[in-house]
């Protein structure tokens, strides 16, 4: 997968992260959202603004079929492991995950999961990246 569709997959999992510990946040423009993250970020120079158009879709695919993603994810989910007990921002790598697997253009189901993979492997220790890894291999 190309390096601008990476940073971009990124770039919808921080927005959605945001949103989901600033609620406030939810009826800005989508744009607006994505210009605040890429302005503070490392990987400024690296994404063009005006390349967003696979990051968009993913974010509006996730926001649109965002109860569908929950049900998915929550009969995924072993019985331990339930939708409230997981990380803010594991949920929010599940979410473009998901959409991307279920919702989205038809991209290779190994390369999704790789792209996500790497994303979690960012923050997350072993044991989350295996849960990830396991949701969405049975997605």
């Amino acid at each position: 997968m190309s390096k601008i569709k990476s940073l971009q997959r990124l770039l919808v999992v921080q927005s959605i992260y945001q949103l989901s510990i600033n609620k406030d946040a939810i009826d800005f423009p989508v744009q607006n959202i994505f210009d605040q993250i890429i302005e503070n970020s490392e990987y400024k120079k690296s994404i063009s603004k005006s390349n967003l158009n696979f990051a968009k879709k993913i974010f509006l695919g996730v926001k649109d079929n965002s109860d569908e993603i929950n049900r998915d994810l929550s009969s995924a989910l072993s019985n331990k492991n339930k939708i409230k007990s997981i990380d803010p921002l594991l949920l929010a790598i599940f979410h473009p995950a998901i959409y991307e697997l279920k919702y989205g253009p038809k991209i290779s189901k190994k390369v999704v999961i790789s792209e996500y993979l790497i994303i979690a492997d960012k923050f997350f220790s072993s044991k989350e990246i295996g849960l990830l890894n396991g949701v969405l291999d049975n997605i």
